[in-house]
């Protein structure tokens, strides 16, 4: 009988003991993971290694085995600030995602692999053009008005956001930080949590060559209704119909009236789609007016690819990873493409016994295009016209309108391209020291420059002089590290850990811009900006910052039952005011591994099962350089016919700015049952954040607004629950579910020192900092005798009221619309968000689907309804005489838009996502044996196929629910392994 032993990552296993069950028969797997033993028919085998569970296989009539051993849940090891830990020994909330996980789907940056799969963290997208960034809250939002962002660290580098430029396939693992007892010992920077990132790297043994690839096609998931041609001639008939002077008298189409009166302008094409609805006889037909699909024009059939090649392996002394990667995106609006190119190194050598470097560095370069809002332009548009004439050449204005520029134009006519160079490096020295020390040192590197041009051509401009825009900057971020580890055990009941550490961080970012008007020749577009006879702007600036830090940690674990865990990190930040510029922030922790004690070990269904308690306190600095020492403006006038400039206090410096401060507790309960069958984390924690920076009101009279200061208090609380099952577990049959559950209730707790609300910040006490503050929809004034006495009420106190207007809710009953009438309508903070992943295997045939939950959220959909009838609109069921709606107002010439129209635009924003469905099939290894290949797979993925939500727009993730269409993308994947 032989036989190769693989890791969970296909790695052949060296050293596993291999033993005939009931006997002393056994051997061990080699440098390939390849064993031979003699064993009998329908005996059975046990595998043990250090680490992983022990498996055992029975025999049959079979020849040759490939065996899958899993790692011990509890021996896994997770990533913690500057170290790592063993997953028993933690004692703070930390959630580690591994690269199986990531990779269950084509994710085009890291981020969204983690979107329904870590409880507690809020991810959503900020548009979907291609390339767009994701907005991310882990255990929501603490600062009102600095950022929220967390910390990204990269194989031990903190880097300054630019995540997506990061390749996710590179990843081998991702850490997620997120109570303070974990975050504590990044101080300042771990304010917002921590996602700590772990690129592979080679390792020992034959060399692999590695293929993944993928390449698909997108469609728009969901598209708006827009009126078509024949709805918007009697959208437009309806809006002069509700005018005093009322050009157009009928009450239904009328081929007279549509011809003199002109309320669909000169344009001949645009008369000649409407007369195409009436035939000889002056009857009107609807469906034979001609209607141009603006929408179709500037979209497209998108596509998605992805390409890489990765190579590692090496010696015992010597290990190497290198890959490269190519992704493009051409995006479903004509204007809007990504292109990124990456390759990175990862290299890790011993010296001799005491000393190992490394390094790692990756370069990428994008390539991003967009011309504007294409989407939005289109929409407008009058669906009567055309953007051609008849010689094909395009129209400036279609339908004569002169502020509704042709937006297939606009598709090369109006241009953005950004590029960015991207260098992200670290090398490191460690040193093993007598007495159980050892040394190391980091060196850091986040080198990034950027060019941005912009050009509009005179056709994009409506006939205008062409205008461009060209600059560019450049961002250093140097990092050191000094770090010094103690790990020792003493008597076998004591073990000790101890980190030391002093850090330093060096920023440097530098901008340029040059902005002209009057290009003569519009084919160089922004590459020839001297040539222009107008330069509207110029302008650079430099942007400096530093911050000194020292850390220190200790673990300590009694009988590995009572785990403890002390931190506390000094931070000095150059951006705060003198005598304010440094803080400690520290944390305190302890685990309580409950099923280690005398009285469960009689429990054997159970496995595990561990209470945490933590509190720590993490600092926020994140205000502008130089803020505490106030600006100055530039004022340019005029005096003596000469041009002169001059300076004038612009904001007020503030020598007193300190620290936002957060401090959090958290409890948290990890258990598993069943052999690891089932298993899961609970958590609550309470977090108070004081010392708020934010502006503070001053009287007009100072000179200033207003002043930045320490005021103001906020406070999130919540509950996360994540569930991992596996469901079955055999040789040929694998299911695993994952469930995770999240809700997190974020309060304004004080302002300016008082328990007062700031009704003009829309910032309210014991509401989220963000909330719809504005009067209440109460449908629309209906042509009814009690609507009419109602109205007669109020348009006695001054309103002007009539049927088919928005009707506000009268709060207090006084027949008056006030401010006073105003209320909070909503959030767009979820209640709770949930995730349910799905992985199934059977006999090579993998099959896995993500759902994923956001509730209770309110979304302003700016749908922009224009309602005098010169721009398209939404279709929508608006009021008639003959169609008493309640949901929408009448249309009228007499205005753009209706009062109140905006109340229309709250929507409850609750949706439920399918992300993603594949379906994969993995080759025999047994065949692939013959072909000399590791791993043969096959794939197809559909991602973001369905979505179910009562939101009108394009989709309730996006930043205003009409954007860009989120698209629904088909792929066809290959995974290859030499």
């Amino acid at each position: 009988m032989t036989g190769v032993i693989y890791d969970e990552t296909q790695t052949p296993v060296i050293g596993a003991n291999i033993l005939v069950a009931g006997t002393n028969v056994g051997t061990v797997s080699g440098m390939d993971g390849r064993f031979s033993i003699e064993v009998p028919i329908g005996g059975t085998l046990e595998i043990s290694y250090i680490g992983y569970e022990k498996r055992t296989v029975k025999i049959d009539e079979q020849s040759s085995l490939q065996i899958t051993i899993r790692p011990m849940v509890l021996d896994e090891i997770v990533v913690v600030g500057y170290g790592t830990q063993r997953k028993r020994d933690l004692t703070g909330s930390i959630t580690s995602i591994n690269a199986k996980k990531i990779n269950e789907q084509a994710n085009t940056n890291a981020i969204q692999a983690l979107q329904g799969k870590v409880a507690g963290v809020n991810i959503s997208q900020d548009n979907w053009n291609p390339g767009a960034t994701a907005n991310i809250q882990i255990r929501g939002r603490r600062s009102m008005q600095a950022s929220n962002d967390p910390l990204y660290v990269i194989d031990g580098i903190p880097i300054e956001r630019g995540i997506n430029e990061i390749n996710p396939s590179e990843i081998e693992h991702m850490e997620v930080l997120k109570d303070a007892s974990a975050t504590a010992i990044y101080g300042s920077r771990g304010a917002n949590g921590v996602i700590l990132i772990t690129t592979k790297r080679g390792k020992s043994g034959k060399t692999s060559v590695e293929y993944d690839g993928y390449y698909g096609v997108q469609t728009p998931l969901r598209q708006l209704d827009i009126m078509n041609g024949a709805e918007f001639a009697e959208f437009v008939r309806e809006a002069y119909r509700n005018v005093p002077s009322n050009p157009y008298g009928s009450a239904t189409p009328d081929k007279a009236e549509d011809q003199k009166n002109g309320i669909f302008g000169k344009d001949p094409y645009v008369m000649e789609s409407v007369m195409m609805g009436y035939d000889e006889a002056g009857n009107y037909n609807p469906a034979n007016v001609r209607s141009f699909d603006w929408i179709d024009a500037v979209m497209r059939v998108g596509n998605i690819q992805n390409h890489q090649l990765t190579v590692s392996g090496g010696t015992d002394k010597t290990k190497v990873m290198f890959s490269g990667a190519y992704f493009a995106n051409e995006g479903i609006m004509k204007d809007k493409d990504y292109e990124r190119f990456s390759i990175r190194t990862n290299v890790d050598h011993e010296i001799n016994s005491f000393l190992k470097i490394g390094t790692s560095t990756m370069y990428s370069r994008v390539i991003e295009n967009s011309s504007g809002n294409l989407y939005e332009r289109a929409r407008n548009m009058n669906p009567l016209a055309s953007p051609y004439n008849e010689d094909g050449s395009l129209v400036m204005y279609p339908g004569g309108d002169g502020l509704a520029i042709n937006p297939v134009a606009e598709i090369t006519g109006r241009q953005t391209q950004n590029k960015r160079n991207r260098l992200l490096s670290s090398i490191y020295a460690e040193v093993k020291l007598p007495l159980n020390f050892k040394y190391r040192f980091n060196f850091g590197l986040d080198h990034r420059t950027a060019r941005d041009g912009k050009f509009r051509s005179s056709m994009a401009l409506g006939g205008s002089s062409a205008e461009a825009e060209y600059g560019g900057n450049s961002l250093d971020l140097y990092t050191f590290n000094n770090i010094l580890y103690y790990d020792n055990t003493f008597n076998e009941e004591h073990r000790l850990n101890v980190t030391l550490l002093q850090e330093a961080q060096d920023f440097h970012f530098e901008e340029h811009n040059i902005n002209v008007k009057g290009l003569p020749a519009e084919y160089q577009e922004y590459f020839n900006v001297g040539s222009a006879s107008e330069v509207r702007g110029v302008s650079s600036k430099l942007t400096e910052w530093r911050m000194l830090s020292f850390m220190g940690r200790v673990n300590y674990a009694l009988m590995d039952r009572y785990l403890f865990t002390l931190s506390g990190r000094y931070d000095g930040s150059s951006v705060l005011a003198d005598g304010h510029k440094f803080q400690f922030f520290p944390s305190a922790s302890f685990a309580w591994r409950i099923n280690e004690e005398s009285f469960l070990q009689s429990a054997l269904f159970l496995n595990d099962l561990k209470l945490r308690v933590g509190y720590g306190k993490t600092g926020n600095s994140a205000i502008s350089p130089y803020q505490t020492q106030g600006n100055l403006a530039l004022t340019r006038y005029v005096w003596d016919e000469q041009l002169q400039i001059s300076y004038a206090p612009n904001s007020m410096p503030n020598s007193a700015l300190s620290w936002e401060t957060t401090g959090q507790l958290n409890l948290g309960l990890d258990f598993s049952f069943f052999n690891y069958r089932l298993g899961g984390t609970i958590d609550y924690y309470i977090q108070n954040t004081y010392d708020l920076l934010m502006p503070r009101n001053l009287p007009i009279v100072s000179g200033f607004n207003s002043v930045l200061q320490n005021i103001g208090k906020t406070r999130n609380s919540g509950l996360e629950v994540s569930l991992n099952t596996r469901i079955f577990d055999k040789k040929n049959f694998k299911w695993n579910v994952d469930l995770m559950f999240y809700t997190n209730k974020e309060e304004i707790v004080e302002l300016y020192g008082k328990k007062q609300n700031d009704v003009g910040s829309k910032w309210f006490i014991g509401h989220p900092i963000e909330v719809y503050y504005d009067y209440e929809f109460d449908g629309i004034w209906q042509d009814t005798p009690e609507d009419r006495a109602e109205m007669e009420k109020f348009n006695a106190n001054g309103a002007t009221y009539e049927p088919g207007l928005i009707r506000p809710k009268d709060q207090n009953g006084d027949y008056r619309i006030t401010p006073e009438d105003r209320v909070i309508l909503g959030s767009p903070q979820p209640d709770w968000i949930g995730g349910l992943t799905s992985y199934m295997e059977f006999y090579g045939v993998d099959l896995s689907f993500q759902l994923y939950a956001n509730v209770g959220g309110m979304r302003y959909n700016d749908m922009v309804l224009r309602m005098e009838g010169r721009w398209n609109s939404i279709k929508v069921d608006y009021w008639t005489p003959a169609n008493p709606s309640n949901t929408y107002p009448k249309p009228s010439a007499n205005w753009e838009t209706p009062p109140y129209i905006n109340l229309v635009y709250y929507e409850k924003a609750s949706y439920l996502r399918m992300k993603y469905i594949t379906l994969g099939y993995s080759f025999p290894k047994a065949l692939l044996n013959k072909i000399h290949m590791e791993k043969a797979r096959i794939y197809t993925t559909v991602q973001n196929p369905f979505l179910w939500t009562s939101f009108r727009g394009l989709d309730p993730e996006g930043a205003t629910g009409y954007n860009t269409p989120s698209p629904t993308t088909f792929m066809i994947g290959l995974n290859l392994g030499f």
